[in-house]
This record gives C-alpha cells, sequence and structure tokens, in this order.
C-alpha cells in the first residue's frame, strides 16, 4: 500500500510538472520582441451611416434638398405662383397639427370580397399618407419642426400598427397607392433629428414587409392571369412604390428592379405598353387605357410623371426615354380631356379579348393635380415645346393635394402640390 502511495505522488508531481512546463512554454511564446509593444485590439468602428455609404440622393424621391431650397426662397418672397400654391397647402385640413392619424393592423382593399369578407378600410391610409406628405413639406418649406413632430407621428403610428395589406386582387392597388406615398412622407422627414434612429429603421421594414412583398408578388405573377390582363395603372402604381421603397430604404436591387421593368418588363406597365401608340403625325401618344375610360389614363399620366420624376433625381432620365414618350401620352391624354379636342385612336385588343376600336369619353375632363411635374420638367429642364400640357396648367390652375378633390379615393392617387414644388422659371 506504502509502494502504491508512493508511486501515486510522484506521478501526480511529474504530471503537474509536465503542465506547468507547456504553461511556461505558451507564455514565453506570448512575450512580444524587445522594443515591440503588445498588440490590442483598437476600439471597433462606429456604425456607419446608411446615407453616407448610399448610392442614393436624401432626400430623393418627388423631391430634393435643392428643391426645397428653392421653394422656401420664393415663398418667403411671397413669389407667384409659390406662394399660391403653398396657400393651398396650408389651406388643407390634412397638413394641420391637429391632425390624428388612424393606422389599422389589416390595410384592406379589395373587402366585402370572399378573400376578405370584412368593408374596405383603405381610406385611413389614403388619409395619412396624405397628411405626413403634406405635413412634411410645411416642415421643410417653413422650418418649424412641430410639422415634422406631426408628420412622424402619422408613419410610427402606422409603423406600429399595420400588419398587412389585404383584400381580393385590389390589395396590389392599395400595396401600391399608399405604398409610394408612405415612402414618400418617410423620405422628407428622413433627416428630422426628432426620429429616433430605431423608428426610422423599424418604418423601413415596415415599407418591405408589408408593402413591397405585395408588389413584388403582383409585379411577378399578375394573380396568374395572362399578362396584359391589367390594366397599366396597376403595374405603374406598384412600380413606383418598389422604386420609392428602394430608395427610402437604401436598396438598390429595388430601384433597378423597377427601372429595368419600365422599359423591358412583360406587363404594360412597360412605358412603351403604358403609352401604347405613337401617332407620328400628330407626334402623340395613345395609352394602353385610353380606350377604357379617361379617369384612369388621367390616373396613368400622373403615375408616369412621379415615377419619372423620382428617377429623375436618382440620375435615371425616364422623362427621355424613348424620344419622350411619356410627354406624347401626356399631350394626347391632355388634348382630348382638358381642350376637348378629338385624337387619332389605334384599335386595341389584351390577352383576355377585351377590344377598344375607339377611344372612350368616360370620365373625359376630370381634374388631378398631375401637369406640373411634366410640364416643368420638359418645359423647363430639357427646353422642349409642351403645347396641351400647358393649356391644362393655365387650366386648372393652382395645383392641390388629397383633400382638395373630394374625399374618394380617385383625389387621393397623386400627392399633388405641383405648383409649389415643380414650378421652375
Amino acid at each position: 500500500m506504502i509502494r502504491f502511495f508512493n508511486f501515486l505522488m510522484i506521478f501526480c508531481f511529474i504530471c503537474t510538472s509536465a503542465c506547468t512546463a507547456d504553461d511556461n512554454i505558451k507564455l514565453i511564446r506570448d512575450i512580444p520582441p524587445v522594443g515591440q509593444e503588445e498588440q490590442t485590439d483598437p476600439d471597433p468602428e462606429p456604425e456607419p451611416d446608411p446615407d453616407e455609404q448610399s448610392n442614393f440622393e436624401h432626400p430623393g424621391l418627388l423631391h430634393t434638398e435643392e428643391d426645397f431650397a428653392r421653394v422656401k426662397e420664393k415663398v418667403e418672397a411671397g413669389a407667384e405662383p409659390w406662394i399660391s400654391g403653398w396657400n393651398k397647402l396650408t389651406a388643407n385640413s390634412h397638413s394641420q397639427l391637429s391632425y390624428t392619424p388612424n393606422p389599422t393592423e389589416r390595410l384592406i382593399r379589395g373587402g366585402n370580397s370572399r378573400e376578405v369578407p370584412e368593408a374596405d378600410n383603405y381610406n385611413r391610409a389614403m388619409n395619412d399618407a396624405a397628411a405626413a406628405y403634406q405635413l412634411g413639406l410645411r416642415w421643410k418649406v417653413s422650418g418649424d419642426d412641430a410639422y415634422a413632430d406631426k408628420a412622424v407621428e402619422i408613419l410610427n403610428a402606422w409603423a406600429a400598427t399595420c400588419e398587412e395589406v389585404v383584400g381580393d386582387s385590389n390589395r396590389a392597388l392599395g400595396a401600391g397607392i399608399y405604398g409610394y406615398q408612405f415612402a414618400n412622407a418617410a423620405e422628407i422627414v428622413r433627416d428630422y433629428e426628432g426620429w429616433e434612429d430605431e423608428d426610422f429603421k423599424t418604418y423601413q421594414t415596415w415599407m418591405k414587409e408589408v408593402f413591397y412583398s405585395v408588389n413584388k408578388a403582383f409585379l411577378d405573377t399578375h394573380w396568374d392571369t395572362c399578362i396584359s390582363h391589367y390594366w397599366a395603372n396597376w403595374d405603374l402604381v406598384n412600380l413606383a412604390s418598389v422604386l420609392a421603397i428602394g430608395v427610402l430604404t437604401d436598396d438598390q436591387e429595388l430601384f433597378d428592379f423597377a427601372i429595368d421593368y419600365l422599359k423591358t418588363g412583360a406587363g404594360n406597365g412597360n412605358l412603351n405598353k403604358a403609352v401604347y401608340y405613337v401617332h407620328e403625325e400628330e407626334d402623340l401618344g395613345q395609352l394602353q387605357e385610353s380606350g377604357r375610360d379617361q379617369g384612369h389614363s388621367l390616373l396613368c399620366v400622373g403615375y408616369m410623371g412621379e415615377i419619372s420624376q423620382m428617377a429623375y433625381n436618382q440620375g435615371v432620365d425616364l422623362f427621355g426615354y424613348q424620344d419622350n414618350r411619356i410627354l406624347k401620352g401626356a399631350e394626347y391624354t391632355a388634348k382630348y380631356n382638358v381642350l376637348q379636342q378629338d385624337v387619332p385612336f389605334e384599335p386595341y385588343n389584351n390577352c383576355d379579348d377585351v377590344n377598344h376600336t375607339e377611344i372612350s369619353s368616360e370620365g373625359r375632363g376630370g381634374e388631378r393635380p398631375i401637369w406640373s411635374v411634366i410640364y416643368y420638367h420638359y418645359a423647363k429642364v430639357k427646353g422642349v415645346d409642351v403645347d396641351y400640357i400647358k393649356e391644362a396648367i393655365d387650366f386648372y390652375g393652382t395645383e392641390g393635394g388629397g383633400g382638395d378633390y373630394g374625399p374618394n379615393s380617385g383625389g387621393f392617387d397623386s400627392l399633388g402640390f405641383g405648383t409649389l414644388m415643380y414650378t421652375l422659371e
């Protein structure tokens, strides 16, 4: 027993010595050479500012910082027509500090349907998006932070509440219209110091998960219909949303997808299809929806103008695409609707065999705040002769926005206030 105990003690001594020797070797190896200080990990670099890393200009959707500086100067000077545009904005009930947001958990467009039995409630989104946009404009021009605070309150309330856009096939319109509008409202106030970084990031994620997801699903599948089943405005407004969300979230892939689709896409949002036929003798562009009705034709003009403005502010010129194709479509529509003059018509047929043999007079002469964004770019930036749209500018006068054209959705389809924001000398 004593021999065994002695053996055990000797064995443990050897093992302990071995372990100590290994540790000593390790420590010796870890000693830096003479004259060289021990290296330590530097403090981690701060997270980069997304705007500094982005390829996008901010703000850079419908309006840029240069635009706001110009408008602010003109309004402070009381110059026309900017001051009339400003007065139109400040008189709108949606631009007031007393405005109360009304978000909903489920944004329904296409309700009372088999898919969603509940009634539509998208009027909540159309009013609140218009309010956030208008309040953002008031902040940028006046410098009063109270308006930015109210805009941010509306946007945060929606991001914290709304979980999905639902309905029958019309949910694509809900995701498109209010997607591009909520994105534009947020882009205006993204640099406001009172909008907490975490809240803004939450908002960016919300835009992608709630709106972009539906936009992309529709553009990819067209709800499993034949490719020309849906009218041009369906594609256009979903492309407006994808493009706007791409800029808002600094996602180049989204932006590039929208631009590529507008030029080469299979659906009617392709600008070569949205402006279906160019009548060379008059240099006018018949729209894909011209034989359907004029309300939707005017809607297409508005969306093409706003899409082009957003793209232009990021360095992509859709206004000039295919020899000013959008201008030709807008001039055709203005001549027929505003001047009440005849225009040529090329028969149209889609994949569902919906035949149009003449232009539709339904909804002819409707008023929408869509003309300034197109006129001032072509006439002042490009220096192109613009005839019929100029007549529309003169005829309708100062453009308003959501709330100035009745309570129905058509009056909220475009964000408006073009006299204030797009007028150039």
